[in-house]
């Protein structure tokens, strides 16, 4: 009978131990309005505009991951509305030390991926439920790894006047500001300009910010692709 009692005592202990371990987490990176970035480029002058307030639309108010059980959700809001169109875009990352997720949004169709950064490993979700609703835009992935060190999200939207052309014009919201690869500014910079064949010349006043680079928006991009076309090797080796 005692056996029995301490038996009964163990399983509920570890139960309750088990329980404790389940995955749960939770961070949400906010953002200020009007903090969105324009860069603009006429013949050999180029600019950037710092606090623009007008694009609601790519402007970032909050990212943010939840864990629950087997589930993680990625969301991000944006003080307007989330766009249907081909000219904005966006983009949300989480990573965490044995695992990457990703989520997009661009024309009114949204892709997703999760998977695992482990070598050897083949955990991988291509499949999250994602949706659009006014504001705010999240995927639902399967958890893959674990989410104890290393955990960081961040994103970004962004509007073209020509679709994917960074040479000429466009605007960005980063968050956490930090994230931002073309300096890492936060709201309360002011705008540069300059003569891009004269690096000691500038405009008004703020820290200097070079040309950003042409091609696909944000980093990570090389990353993700490089991700992308692995995942598929995989896929194609376990048909």
């Amino acid at each position: 009978m005692k056996l029995w009692k301490s038996s009964i005592i163990f399983v509920s202990v570890a139960a309750m131990l088990l329980s404790s371990m389940a995955v749960s987490a939770d961070k949400t990176e906010s953002d200020p309005t009007g903090d969105v970035w324009h860069w603009n480029y006429t013949g050999s002058i180029y600019s950037w505009d710092a606090n623009v307030g007008n694009r609601p639309n790519i402007d970032v108010t909050e990212i943010s991951y939840t864990v629950s059980g087997t589930q993680v959700t990625l969301t991000l809001k944006v003080a307007g509305t989330i766009a249907n169109s081909e000219l904005i875009h966006y983009y949300v990352y989480l990573n965490t030390s044995d695992s990457t997720y990703m989520l997009s949004w661009g024309n009114g169709e949204g892709f997703g991926f999760g998977m695992s950064s482990e070598e050897g490993s083949q955990q991988m979700d291509f499949e999250p439920e994602i949706t659009a609703d006014g504001n705010a835009i999240s995927a639902t992935f399967d958890v893959i790894g674990t989410f104890s060190t290393g955990v960081e999200v961040y994103g970004f939207a962004q509007e073209f006047t020509t679709v994917g052309d960074m040479t000429t014009e466009f605007w960005q919201d980063w968050v956490p500001n930090e994230g931002d690869p073309f300096g890492g500014q936060d709201s309360g910079d002011s705008g540069d300009s300059g003569d891009s064949g004269d690096s000691g010349d500038s405009g008004d006043s703020g820290d200097s910010n070079p040309p950003p680079p042409t091609g696909t928006p944000g980093f990570e991009t090389i990353a993700v692709i490089g991700a992308i076309a692995v995942a598929l090797i995989i896929l194609r080796k376990r048909k």
